[in-house]
């Protein structure tokens, strides 16, 4: 099994929670919400959710009038999705691949997909998919993570290497197979003009382009003062409209599928 699918499975339970626990990660993940819904308009139309975890953005969509249907590799995930929300004749989930959505054409008047491109190898490809079960004049959302924040950058390229080396040495040593986690898993950073260059590819025009999540306490100060880490990344929120936008770690591209 790919360790990304293995991880989310091992986690779905508890990913609800992540979201209102004072810690980076919950922060991260509260406030990718909130900008995410900003840029969803009221709607009685149908939308897809493309990793859509536990079902984290159910209850807003429903409530703005949409048809919810949301796919995710993990299995795990999808059966916490039906626990919560099977009774609901609106809401519909499945086990599903970003790279290679069941889906036909034009199917959806909104497709949103939050933490999920960074860990797509064939991230163009998944971009294509989206782009083609969205309808025309329909609307697009996708988080990327920021290949110019410092924080993201430093995760990614400098951090988690060398906590994984430093891992397999230990493993190494004591001649124990080494647990595959999301720390080992693929990871893919994107700067806002490639991103946009992308959608661009498949028919689509871009809308807006909001950053978020502007941490500068690099791991592992984030990990050893999470609640300073958290009012000083809230304090520098109002970052996201200015030229200090590159500090975001992420990013949402909103996108119109012209044709």
């Amino acid at each position: 099994m790919d360790n990304k699918i293995a991880y989310f499975d091992s986690v779905a339970e508890k990913y609800f929670q992540i979201y209102n626990e004072d810690t980076p990660g919950g922060y991260t993940f509260r406030v990718r919400k909130a900008r995410i819904l900003e840029l969803i308009e009221k709607s009685g139309g149908r939308v897809l959710d493309v990793g859509c975890g536990p079902g984290i953005m159910v209850k807003e969509l429903i409530d703005l009038g949409y048809e919810f249907w949301g796919i995710d590799a993990s299995s795990n995930m999808i059966k916490e999705c039906r626990k919560y929300f099977e009774m609901i004749n609106s809401i519909h989930f499945s086990i599903g691949d970003a790279t290679d959505i069941k889906f036909p054409d034009d199917s959806f008047d909104l497709v949103i997909c939050m933490g999920v491109i960074d860990r797509i190898k064939k991230y163009e490809l998944a971009i294509k998919e989206m782009m083609r079960v969205t309808k025309k004049n329909g609307s697009l959302i996708i988080v990327f993570p920021n290949l110019c924040s410092p924080y993201a950058a430093w995760r990614a390229f400098i951090y988690y290497p060398i906590i994984n080396l430093l891992k397999s040495i230990y493993f190494s040593i004591l001649r124990r197979p080494q647990l595959q986690n999301m720390l080992s898993s693929f990871v893919k950073l994107h700067s806002e003009r490639n991103a946009i260059k992308l959608v661009k590819k498949y028919s689509g025009e871009v809308m807006d382009v909001v950053y978020f999540n502007f941490n500068i306490c690099l791991s592992p100060l984030d990990e050893i003062f999470p609640r300073l880490t958290v009012w000083i990344t809230g304090k520098l929120e109002s970052c996201r409209a200015g030229w200090l936008k590159c500090l975001g770690s992420g990013f949402i591209v909103k996108v119109k599928k012209c044709d």
